[in-house]
């Protein structure tokens, strides 16, 4: 592995594309680690209309703190981190099949 595959790719770099790939994994990451708090607020919403305020506040509240908790930047940080370094083995991965390709053509 080269020395420029070993640096991080800094976060800013990310089209915006990217970013809303990274925030779309975020969102899903939080929802899977407050799956049952989320359900518990959709129980509590079932049937309901304008008593929701008041009545689910306990649910809703665990809720918003849930997914609060999961949306912070650390945790964005560590998605995005998994996505570049995806992102690069997809890269690693075509040059080098790009390159097999030439040196095929190369033989014929």
């Amino acid at each position: 592995m080269s020395e420029a595959d070993r640096k991080p790719v800094p976060l800013w770099m990310l089209s915006p594309k990217d970013e809303g790939e990274i925030n779309e994994r975020q969102g899903k990451f939080a929802r899977a680690k407050c799956k049952d708090v989320l359900m518990a607020f959709t129980e509590c919403n079932r049937g309901r209309l304008l008593s929701t305020s008041w009545a689910c506040r306990k649910e809703t509240d665990e809720m918003m703190e849930c997914m609060l908790h999961y949306m912070q930047p650390a945790f964005r940080e560590h998605i995005a981190n998994e996505f570049i370094e995806e992102k690069k083995q997809l890269i690693l991965k075509t040059r080098q099949e790009n390159t097999e390709l030439q040196n095929r053509a190369q033989r014929i």
